[in-house]
């Protein structure tokens, strides 16, 4: 190991100490044999000898007690020995980490997410990229498309899960990871309860529960245009950011919802999910990071999020 420890002692004076020195003394000091220690690093005999000695002046004390009979460890040397170790352990300990970090593997990643668009993906992908990188500390953090633009370009966070449309246009790089469909959720004893599936035209008359207008959610513009398309304007009767709010409301007989299929995941008493026939265009959920200046961890984070997409989008066909 190369590297060299610069320490002042109490006069002021300045001894540099080089890391292999530790080692060597370290090797040493278990053996207690200088001929066993050579052999164990790979070195010959008389500058082990040498360099142990030089350390021995540089420190100003004696580690070794040497006899023609037998070797030990003096006072100092037994304290040294404790010392060594801990600071060589430190060393591998900071490279290590060091090493890690360049990768993207250890640290901290802060994710803003949109709850109503992230039911699966964003806790999916936590628990996975965590399972597969432990030294990594993750936290997450709820926030509108727009506010999770202005954290990700002034650093607050590293990732952000919404809308593709209004991610787009603000220097970050955007990626699509996930086009999922949307599902009507309805009271339980609703007239269309007994339907397998529902034509959006049939739903004109309900009053619907949605996300705020002025919480800018993705999820909000992509209902009212795909009821647009159907060729009526929703009733809005109560908006809430909260998926579990919308559903009591929905339990509660107060509307219905659209939400996207992965929230049958949500298991919630007295409401019924049913897919639509035709199918509804799809909702498209993206990520986004800065373009300059990357988080290391950027390749192994998508490489996760990509595989619980494949996983999300295969178990939405089976289920089809």
């Amino acid at each position: 190991m190369a590297g060299v420890i610069v320490v002042v002692d109490t006069l002021g004076r300045t001894m540099k100490i080089e890391f292999r020195q530790l080692e060597y003394f370290i090797a040493v000091a278990e053996e207690l044999n200088f001929r066993r220690a050579a052999e164990r690093l790979n070195m010959a005999q008389p500058p082990l000898s040498r360099q142990i000695s030089q350390l021995e002046k540089a420190l100003g004390a004696e580690l070794l007690h040497r006899t023609t009979r037998r070797m030990e460890l003096t006072p100092a040397g037994q304290v040294y020995l404790l010392e060594a170790k801990r600071i060589l352990d430190k060393v591998r300990q900071a490279t290590a980490i060091v090493k890690l970090a360049a990768k993207g593997q250890f640290g901290h990643i802060r994710i803003g997410f949109e709850s109503s668009s992230a039911y699966d993906i964003v806790p999916m992908s936590v628990r996975a990229f965590r399972d597969k990188f432990p030294e990594v500390s993750v936290s997450v953090h709820e926030m509108a498309t727009s506010d999770q633009v202005r954290a990700i370009r002034d650093g607050r966070i590293e990732f952000g899960f919404g809308g593709a449309l209004r991610l787009k246009g603000h220097n970050l790089v955007v990626k699509t990871i996930l086009q999922e469909s949307l599902i009507a959720v309805l009271p339980q004893d609703h007239v269309l309860a007994s339907q397998a599936q529902i034509n959006l035209s049939t739903l004109e008359d309900e009053t619907f529960i949605i996300c705020p207008r002025d919480y800018r959610c993705g999820l909000y513009d992509h209902i009212i245009a795909v009821c647009h398309q159907a060729g009526f304007a929703p009733r809005l009767m109560q908006e809430t950011q909260e998926v579990q709010s919308i559903l009591g409301f929905v339990a509660a007989g107060l509307g219905i919802a659209l939400l996207p299929a992965s929230v049958k995941h949500l298991h919630r008493s007295h409401i019924i999910y049913r897919p639509f026939n035709p199918l509804l265009e799809k909702l498209t959920l993206s990520m986004a990071w800065r373009s300059q200046n990357a988080p290391p961890i950027l390749p192994a984070f998508i490489e996760v999020v990509e595989q619980v997409s494949y996983q999300i989008s295969k178990e939405e066909e089976e289920d089809i």
